[in-house]
């Protein structure tokens, strides 16, 4: 069944979310990693089997291309038409094609539809239709509230999961306003025993997490005693060479035990860029641009926001350094941070050239060097160990958007 977890191994809250009956909306909450998507796919079979409703009177709305491309296998164990999941602005475009216009509004900046305004012209062609019976919103905090409303509009019912510490889009919908889109005081379920990451990645994220109320709710939902829990390691590299070259072998080391592992950029010409690097150096890797099978164990590279409600054995967080994010305020990198780490549900990697890395690191540095997080701090050389990585980097070139960094 793939990452799927079949029904019958849910946990009672997770089975709870499930049956929730649909006299009324509903908001399911939980941490990274506590199952909310997998909630939602069986959720919809629920429904689907107990309500009979045709395929086209419900939906699945996921909000990213790369989730979509996730939850496909589950569509397929659980005998969902593909069809009936989609991201919400793929939805908008089909709407806006098969009732409005063939030729869809266009943002010549970016050269790509103007999702945006695409947004706006259907959610005022679809006010007031009943088009569906239900829907499943998946990562609920990062759609505008506007779009919650159109949904609670246009659905008879509307499940929503959410983690309000995740929201790194400046468009996307508070928690309060959810709730108030579709009428609820409060959500229905938290599910917190289901939560996957080990206490060590809890303890790294929590503190990126500003406010002391919910790092402290965070730490109390950790796998506390977990066997298989590994010290995350941040490494300190010489310069872009000896980063590139630890990772390389860092990836190596976890093809030895990890399932699944990712390797997450906060730009997307890096995700590119390394990915010529480790093929170059015999390791076969996935990115969303040479397609995406979740089912095999190859590297995925991805950006930070692409990752979004994915989950790997072990996660990789290279090129943390301050030209890595452009404009980009201390608390919606902190955000990135929280939602990057808490992909892996063992090991975290994190890496910066020293003296160029963002401040977040060095404040992880110093708690680690303090004893207060669980962190393994390790200073490389420019002119360290000669590895087959190293003998490697003489006689590759550098690659576009690698050596600008």
């Amino acid at each position: 069944m793939g990452w799927l977890v079949p029904r019958e191994e849910l946990t009672a809250d997770q089975l709870r979310a499930v049956e929730l009956s649909v006299d009324r909306h509903r908001v399911i909450m939980g941490a990274p990693g506590s199952g909310k998507t997998l909630v939602l796919l069986h959720r919809a079979r629920y429904l689907l089997d107990r309500y009979g409703w045709p395929p086209e009177r419900f939906h699945i709305f996921v909000f990213t291309n790369v989730l979509h491309q996730y939850i496909r296998s589950g569509l397929e164990d659980l005998d969902l038409p593909k069809q009936c999941a989609s991201t919400f602005d793929d939805w908008c475009v089909h709407y806006y094609e098969r009732f409005i216009g063939r030729r869809l509004p266009w943002n010549a900046a970016e050269k790509q539809p103007d999702y945006r305004s695409i947004r706006a012209i259907v959610r005022q062609h679809a006010a007031g239709k009943r088009l569906f019976e239900a829907v499943m919103v998946d990562e609920g905090q990062d759609l505008p509230v506007e779009d919650i409303a159109f949904l609670a509009g246009v659905a008879n019912h509307v499940t929503v999961a959410l983690d309000r510490r995740q929201q790194i889009y400046e468009e996307g919908a508070e928690e309060p306003e959810i709730l108030g889109a579709l009428n609820l005081r409060r959500g229905d379920v938290a599910l917190l025993d289901a939560f996957r990451c080990t206490e060590y990645i809890v303890r790294i994220a929590s503190e990126f997490l500003p406010d002391p109320r919910e790092r402290e709710a965070l730490l109390h939902q950790a796998r506390i005693g977990s066997k298989d829990r590994e010290t995350p390691l941040l490494y300190l590299a010489a310069d872009f060479e000896d980063e590139r070259n630890r990772v390389l072998e860092a990836v190596r080391e976890r093809q030895l035990t990890d399932r699944s592992i990712a390797l997450l950029f906060p730009r997307k010409r890096q995700v590119e860029g390394f990915a010529r690097w480790l093929r170059s150096a015999g390791i076969e890797v996935e990115t969303r641009k040479s397609g995406l099978d979740f089912n095999s164990p190859r590297p995925k590279l991805l950006t930070i926001h692409s990752a979004k409600g994915l989950t790997f054995d072990s996660v990789l967080l290279p090129r943390l350094v301050e030209r890595s994010f452009p404009g980009v305020l201390h608390a919606r990198r902190e955000r990135l941070l929280y939602v990057a780490i808490t992909r892996a549900t063992r090991w975290v990697y994190l890496s910066a050239v020293e003296d160029a890395e963002i401040p977040e690191l060095t404040r992880l540095r110093e708690l680690a060097g303090d004893g207060s997080v669980p962190l393994t701090v390790v200073r490389g050389s420019p002119r360290g160990h000669r590895s087959r990585a190293s003998a490697l980097a003489q006689t590759c070139p550098a690659e576009d958007g690698l050596s600008i960094l």
